[in-house]
């Protein structure tokens, strides 16, 4: 009976073992890991010194980009003012293949109740007027002749917009579109705008041909002879 014992207390141990073992791993409470409580020294943030290196970073991209910025503007402006007088003369001259008649582009008083002609400084703004009369000069309450567009003063403080000697008062479409000076002749020019930034390749060109057609051109191309903002021909 001893030897059966001695090998039967060595198992009973086993089986309580494991037994143990199985009950602890139900009933014990699985391990949490917490991330660290510790406080952190640094604040959350900009510090000042950092504040003021982005604000001095900002202050020289601005400084940087300003001029670019300001040319950008000025371009848009130049160039969208080059448009409306050459929307203008070509819508004078449809008007005047549609109604088989003369109209006259001039600069003028930029008001709703003159077609009359004053001057030479078309930055003042200009006027469109069917010329009954055959005068080009127009009148000044529109009696005889009738008014058909008028463009005010253009933005700009140092902006001019002038003909040369052909086109300096104003331009003439016949009935078949083409432009004739009062003298008879065909009549041919170019007008030149101009901003702050003076003459140079900044400045357009607006140039009219005999067929009464228009096309914008940078003021300095080779085709043109005008010279500066204020052509003396």
């Amino acid at each position: 009976m001893k030897p059966m014992a001695l090998f039967t207390m060595p198992r009973m141990c086993l089986e309580n073992a494991l037994r143990t073992t199985e009950t602890d791993s139900y009933s014990r409470a699985p391990m949490v890991f917490h991330p660290s409580t510790r406080s952190n020294s640094r604040s959350q943030g900009f510090t000042l010194i950092e504040l003021l290196v982005t604000l001095a970073i900002l202050a020289i991209i601005a400084v940087i980009a300003a001029p670019s910025l300001q040319n950008f503007v000025l371009n848009n402006r130049i160039r969208s003012q080059a448009a409306a007088l050459t929307s203008s003369l070509a819508f004078a001259r449809t008007e005047a293949i549609t109604r088989g008649t003369r109209v006259v582009a001039c600069a003028g008083v930029a008001t709703n109740d003159s077609c009359e002609c004053g001057g030479k400084k078309w930055e003042d703004g200009w006027i469109l007027f069917v010329d009954t009369n055959n005068d080009i000069y127009g009148d000044p309450e529109c009696v005889i002749d009738e008014l058909l567009e008028v463009h005010g003063e253009l933005d700009g403080s140092k902006t001019t917009l002038r003909g040369d000697g052909n086109i300096r008062y104003s331009v003439l479409f016949l009935y078949d579109g083409s432009t004739q000076k009062p003298s008879g002749k065909k009549q041919q020019g170019a007008f030149v705008l101009c901003d702050q930034r003076g003459w140079g390749s900044d400045a357009r060109a607006i140039e009219v041909l005999p067929t009464g057609r228009s096309r914008n051109l940078i003021a300095t191309d080779d085709s043109l002879d005008v010279g500066g903002c204020i052509p003396e021909s």
